[in-house]
């Protein structure tokens, strides 16, 4: 979680470097997320019923999304 500024107060360059580490993993971790949203394996509507499919499905669209990755 991200230091919160005090009423009234402000935070020291510690806390804000630390609050701008943290958003700057945070934005690689969405647009990872994002990258898998959009092969469709988040969505919770799907119709299979094999065992481990959700499983299956997300490890490759995450393979998927890191090859893309890899590509560019």
């Amino acid at each position: 979680m991200p230091h919160k500024k005090p009423r009234g107060g402000e935070l020291s360059e510690e806390q804000k470097q630390e609050n701008r580490s943290l958003s700057q993993s945070r934005v690689v971790c969405e647009n990872a997320f994002a990258g898998i949203k959009r092969y469709g394996a988040a969505s919770a509507i799907y119709r299979n019923r094999t065992q481990d499919f959700d499983d299956r499905l997300m490890l490759t669209a995450a393979g998927l999304w890191n090859f893309y990755l890899i590509a560019a």
